[in-house]
């Protein structure tokens, strides 16, 4: 049973807790928050959601992840691959009343919740990367694209009804064109243009000013406010609303009570499936960005506390009025390089977060819905990863073929029936590659005891004796076609009459993997060869001979090591011959 310390993280940091922290993670906080607010506002919207739900997600969850959470360095609050997912699940529920849709976010909230938390008890975190980077990475690319379709009615003050697919999106924008509104399409773009230099152009800009290296980053991060804010001004002064330019309207000022009534919900059971969905990207994503982060200061994450961390501040993110929450890499990054050095950080961005909902949302009444879709764009343009797809590609045909169809799925199909397909593929491929192991006839470098593949090396055989290497477990992809193999050189060997079948590839060797040993051996006998096992591990031997298969190996023999069996087998016969 875990201690009162693993399972409260806080208590284990707090005890260590100095001075020189607490600055770290005020500074690290306030820079955090800066990119937090529009953020939030940014993917509530993307959520089909009201913008002070995002404001809602980045307060509670924050603090609950604190509490549990073994990561200085964690974000948590709503994300852009998240956000898209519920606007998913929420198009086939809902009916465009504000409220209903909030509290069916609500309901995908307590379903990641219960996921993860009962994940947590199995234990399961280390057996959670059940996606492929390839899938993982075209799912995302895929979701980032879509986001970014999505928000070309808003860039160009169009009211077009458009669905949330790649073949719905861009047919309503293209009918619709003839109706741009040209006052939201300048704004758009000028806050596009200022989001551009706001990045890497003012980062030049200010490298060869007197400023350290957080100060530049503290100015650059506060772009998206600062555009958010000249929009804003340029809207009130401009009477922009009476022209048709769409604004976020009246923002309710204040944080809502917690209160449990989605429980009463009726969309349980159609939104179980998506909640569950998202609680596993939420997990794997943020557990990535976490183990990413730890290990360039060498520290380590509690892959099993993180899930209850993550359940936890799914579950005050529902009882906050809120959506599904998990990891940012862009607000990770941010609290990493800002020195934050424990969780606190992310309560000072909790808390500044919750400062401007109680007496700051009025500021939000005339920020133009264009200018926070140019924010959108730019947030999530980075997600598309083109370049990662050509790597992939290169380096493999079959994971590149897992990345590309999870990306174009994702755009077709949506993305939970994308990801699945993904997933799908990506365990379709493994089995595909397990299934054709690299089997090699290996032979001695002349002068050692080092044995290779006899088609890339210079080494020494035998007449007599044939060694075969397995470089792959046996299991029922390939059981019958490592048998296929074995068969084939047995017969283009016509002289051998001593198999060594060499294990040190071998992991594992399941049911059917041993039902094709049992057949094989007695077979190999009746022809004159008797087979010998080499370089198997322990537990793999283990449970060969508690199956009984080491019985019907006799008169063959289990070898520690290859020399061992050329020793016995080989030197009394023939002298090598050297090929």
């Amino acid at each position: 049973m875990p201690s009162v310390t693993t399972a409260l993280p806080l208590l284990r940091w707090l005890r260590t807790y100095r001075r020189t922290d607490a600055g770290a993670d005020l500074l690290a906080g306030i820079i955090t928050a800066v990119l937090l607010v529009p953020q939030a506002m940014a993917y509530a919207v993307v959520a089909g959601l009201p913008p002070q739900v995002g404001l809602y997600a980045s307060v509670l969850p924050s603090l609950a992840y604190a509490l549990f959470g073994t990561s200085p360095y964690l974000g948590v609050g709503p994300v852009a691959v998240n956000a898209l997912m519920v606007a998913s699940a929420l198009a086939v529920v809902g009916h465009g009343d504000p409220a209903e849709q909030i509290v069916n976010a609500q309901v995908l909230a307590a379903i990641s919740a219960l996921t993860l938390l009962g994940l947590g008890a199995l234990r399961a975190g280390a057996f959670m990367s059940f996606l492929s980077r390839p899938v993982l990475d075209g799912f995302t690319s895929g979701a980032a694209l879509l986001i970014v379709l999505t928000q070309l009615p808003a860039l160009l003050g169009l009211s077009a009804g458009n669905g949330p697919l790649l073949h719905e999106v861009l047919p309503a924008v293209w009918r619709a064109l003839p109706m741009v509104d040209w006052p939201t399409l300048t704004l758009a773009m000028a806050s596009l243009g200022l989001l551009i230099l706001g990045g890497r152009p003012l980062r030049g800009l200010l490298g060869r000013l007197p400023l350290s290296s957080l100060q530049a980053d503290l100015l650059t991060r506060l772009t998206p406010l600062v555009v958010l804010a000249v929009a804003s001004i340029v809207a009130t002064s401009g009477d922009l609303a009476m022209r048709g330019v769409a604004v976020v309207g009246v923002i309710p000022v204040g944080l809502p009570a917690p209160s449990f009534a989605f429980l009463r919900a009726s969309t349980w059971l159609e939104l179980l499936a998506p909640g569950m969905l998202i609680a596993l990207i939420s997990y794997v994503s943020s557990v990535s960005i976490a183990q990413g982060l730890a290990s360039r200061r060498r520290e380590r994450v509690d892959t099993d506390q993180e899930l209850y961390a993550l359940g936890a501040a799914n579950a005050a993110s529902a009882i906050g009025g809120a959506l599904p929450v998990a990891a940012s890499f862009s607000r990770s990054a941010l609290n990493f390089s800002a020195g934050a050095r424990t969780p606190l950080a992310g309560v000072v961005s909790a808390l500044l977060v919750g400062c401007i909902a109680l007496w700051l949302s009025g500021l939000f009444h005339h920020l133009p819905r264009a200018a926070l879709a140019a924010l959108i764009v730019m947030a999530v343009a980075p997600l598309i990863d083109l370049h990662g797809f050509r790597r992939t590609w290169a380096y493999s045909r079959s994971d590149g073929l897992s990345f590309g169809v999870t990306f174009v799925a994702v755009l077709f199909l949506g993305v939970e029936r994308g990801l699945l397909l993904g997933a799908l593929l990506g365990v379709a491929m493994y089995v595909w590659r397990t299934g054709r192991p690299h089997i090699a006839v290996v032979g001695r470098v002349p002068g050692s005891e080092h044995f290779r593949n006899v088609n890339r090396y210079h080494v020494e055989t035998w007449p007599n004796l044939l060694l075969l290497r397995v470089d792959e477990s046996l299991y029922f992809a390939n059981a019958s076609r490592v048998e296929e193999v074995i068969l084939n050189q047995i017969a283009a060997s016509p002289l051998v009459t001593e198999l060594v079948l060499i294990g040190s590839g071998i992991n594992h060797v399941d049911s059917t993997g041993r039902a094709m040993l049992e057949t094989l051996l007695p077979a190999l006998r009746e022809a004159g060869v008797c087979t010998h096992l080499a370089e198997f591990k322990g537990p793999v031997l283990d449970r060969l001979k508690s199956s009984g298969l080491l019985d019907t190996l006799a008169p063959g023999r289990v070898f520690l090591s290859a020399e061992q069996a050329v020793t016995a087998l080989a030197e009394p016969y023939d002298e090598p011959v050297s090929i």
